[in-house]
């Protein structure tokens, strides 16, 4: 579709009109003055979508923007209804909104029309995603890791299902059954949501010094630091061997190159495909890199015997020695279960 095409349907869908306002309308407060604005914007069509998704990749950076403009307006409402999953949870609820509108950002300016998968879906992984991040960085004293959280927050939701259906407060017991976990994991998750302290807090009434102060650094020493670096360097290097698709799969699967870490489920939806599809392309890529590491340490040790030759008492390694480094792991977190 040419530029001027794609112009004139983008002024079309600035320019539509706005759903009929009901009349009479009382003063509002600005949130709800806002929720009546977004409310008041007419949704896309996939037609509609699409157009708006090329544009903002195409090379007129005015055309970029409005395009991106008007998908992103067109969707706000979406947040708005995502946000209420994650109510009560540490963060008031324009804070939320305004987190889902930064991933709402973000997922306008990844989308991938081709892919076959609608904006909103797509969209709604990142909004979640930006949700979920805020609360763990902002709405607690001390971090709870984000998949912590997202069970605390099941157990929380089947404890208010079960409550409900039980008329009664459900035991731990209960609750475990119904989410199909331990006793011992929805106790401790339980009480690693409620017992938290402020790191700024006095070690003890009347003593000098704070909580933060009795914890040892966990920053990385210099040569630690450039050794992770090189890691992830030789890392990307393996990852450039593999096709365009195993890379956005592994990428995506294990928070790689700045991206989140996704379910295989969420890769799916983000790339258009199945979940058992993305399993069979992360094994396949994980089968790869695993002979890929193998190799590299081959020819890594071959030319340590080369340098090494004409030197007295040099420990040689055995071939085996570079075999066992197919027992290493790439499979990352929950490879099985996702």
């Amino acid at each position: 579709m040419g530029d001027g095409i794609k112009k004139k349907k983008i002024l079309q869908i600035k320019k539509r009109p706005l759903k009929p306002k009901a009349m009479g309308v009382n003063p509002m407060t600005t949130s709800r003055m806002y929720m009546k604005n977004i409310c008041d914007i007419s949704l896309l069509t996939r037609e509609e979508e699409v157009v708006l998704a090329e544009a903002i990749h195409c090379n007129d950076e005015v055309l970029q923007h409005d395009a991106k403009a008007s998908l992103i307006k067109a969707n706000l409402r979406l947040v708005v209804k995502i946000c209420h999953e994650f109510m009560g949870r540490g963060l008031p609820k324009h804070d939320l909104i305004s987190e889902g509108n930064i991933g709402l950002m973000t997922a306008a300016e990844k989308f991938d029309p081709t892919k076959g998968a609608k904006f909103s879906t797509y969209a709604t992984w990142w909004i979640k995603q930006a949700m979920r991040r805020a609360l763990a960085e902002q709405g607690r004293t001390i971090r709870i890791p984000l998949q912590s959280m997202e069970k605390i927050s099941k157990i929380h939701s089947a404890k208010m299902r079960l409550a409900e259906k039980l008329g009664r407060e459900p035991s731990k017991e209960e609750i475990a059954k119904e989410l199909e976990l331990s006793v011992r994991t929805v106790r401790e998750l339980l009480f690693a949501g409620v017992h938290t302290a402020s790191l700024n807090a006095p070690i003890e009434e009347g003593e000098d010094g704070e909580v933060q102060d009795t914890i040892p650094s966990l920053t990385l020493m210099p040569d630690m630091m450039l050794g992770e670096i090189e890691s992830i360097d030789r890392m990307m290097d393996l990852l450039a061997k593999l096709n365009e698709r195993e890379q956005q799969v592994i990428k995506l699967r294990f928070g790689l190159d700045n991206n989140p870490e996704m379910t295989l489920e969420e890769v799916g939806n983000a790339l258009g495909c199945t979940r058992e599809r993305i399993r069979q392309i992360q094994n396949k890529a994980i089968t790869k890199l695993k002979a890929l590491h193998v190799e590299k340490i081959k020819k890594y040790i071959s030319k340590s015997r080369q340098d090494n030759s004409s030197s007295e008492g040099d420990c040689e390694l055995d071939d085996d020695e570079a075999s066992d480094s197919e027992d290493f792991d790439y499979n990352g977190p929950d490879s099985d279960s996702n």
